[in-house]
């Protein structure tokens, strides 16, 4: 019986030892599962809070919901001294829409929203007393371009403040466009500008189609909805009308240049042949003032504005914030919008448009 008792006794004591040992396990299970929902609870809160800003936006702390947008642009050092400042804003790769397949997002380009910003901190700036366009682009697409050229007289208007261009290795075609609306142009007697005018062009399958045994068949509701297509040759009628859409582009160009330039409109079209030009010959002709590089460019908006001295800063973007980065990782990129992008970056376009490009 003693023996029994014994080894009831020290069955009894293994068990309670075992159920003591388990206790502290529970606990630290516990603890980690409390301990994961509140990180899991924190971050929820935290996405909440980035989709709240990134939907409804940052708030001026002003009575009635007014807003104003921050510093867009943050400034590098170029050259000079002194509390006065000139703005370098660079213009460079095509033109076209904000974030679309001509401008992607992250890639070589401009848009009208762009400059708009950036014109926009340079106004609201007091100690921008000039701004300079650094200029190395082929241009684009024409309304951009115009909403451009645009934004800069505006800005001319409303503030005073003197803009000169400085153009780099390319301003052609829409990117001499936007260079009218500055009250002086600098080139480098290299830099190749010109190409005025306008193009309009879309791909033509006819004949590919036709050795495939393709065939598109349309029903419209006039004689010219499908004016363009690429499945068939255009007709006669249809090629007149295409060029009345391109010579109306093409007036507008001119009228561009000859309030820009102050030449006479026979010698502008005399001139906007198409044909390229270098800054040297382009000087020569009257489409730029000066030979030079950028920092002819500062000294004559100086001169302009009136200074002794200015620090000249070049505008660049931001590094994205974590909302916005959260944004572009969310936003997946289309398979088309690649293929557009490609095609886009050849000068071709699926979509047929107005285009103040040099496309060689």
């Amino acid at each position: 019986m003693e023996a029994g008792n014994g080894q009831g006794r020290e069955g009894n004591e293994r068990a309670t030892d075992d159920a003591q040992s388990r206790l502290p396990q529970r606990s630290r299970t516990r603890s980690l599962l409390i301990g994961g929902a509140i990180v899991l609870g924190l971050l929820f809160l935290m996405v909440g809070a980035i989709a709240l800003v990134l939907i409804v936006g940052p708030s001026s702390g002003k009575g009635g919901g007014e807003r104003v947008a921050p510093a867009t642009f943050k400034e590098k050092y170029v050259s000079g001294e002194g509390t006065d400042k000139i703005a370098v804003l660079p213009v460079t790769g095509l033109i076209g829409p904000q974030e679309s397949e001509q401008v992607p997002l992250g890639s070589p380009g401009v848009s009208p929203e762009t400059v708009r910003d950036q014109l926009r901190q340079a106004a609201e700036d007091a100690d921008v007393k000039a701004i300079i366009f650094e200029v190395n682009s082929p241009g684009g697409a024409v309304v951009p371009t115009d909403r451009i050229h645009q934004n800069i007289l505006d800005f001319k208007q409303t503030t005073g403040k003197p803009v000169v261009v400085s153009m780099d290795a390319t301003a052609a075609s829409g990117g001499y466009y936007i260079a009218t609306a500055a009250d002086r142009i600098v080139a480098n007697q290299t830099t190749l500008t010109g190409s005025l005018g306008v193009i309009f062009s879309y791909l033509n399958f006819a004949e590919a189609a036709d050795k495939l045994g393709l065939e598109e068949e349309v029903i419209k509701s006039g004689p010219f909805k499908d004016i363009g297509s690429s499945t068939r040759e255009p007709t006669e009628e249809e090629l007149e009308i295409l060029q009345t859409y391109v010579d109306e582009g093409y007036d507008q160009f001119v009228r561009a240049i000859v309030e820009g330039r102050g030449l006479s409109e026979d010698r502008v079209r005399e001139l906007a042949d198409g044909r390229v030009y270098s800054g040297l010959q382009a000087q020569s002709l009257g489409l730029v003032d000066e030979l030079g590089d950028l920092d002819r460019a500062a000294e004559i908006s100086e001169d302009l504005a009136g200074l002794e001295e200015a620090t000249v800063v070049r505008y660049q973007p931001r590094s994205p914030g974590l909302a916005e980065l959260l944004s572009s990782r969310l936003t997946s990129a289309k398979p088309e919008a690649e293929a557009l992008k490609v095609l886009r970056t050849a000068g071709l376009s699926p979509t047929p448009e107005l285009q103040y490009l040099y496309r060689p």
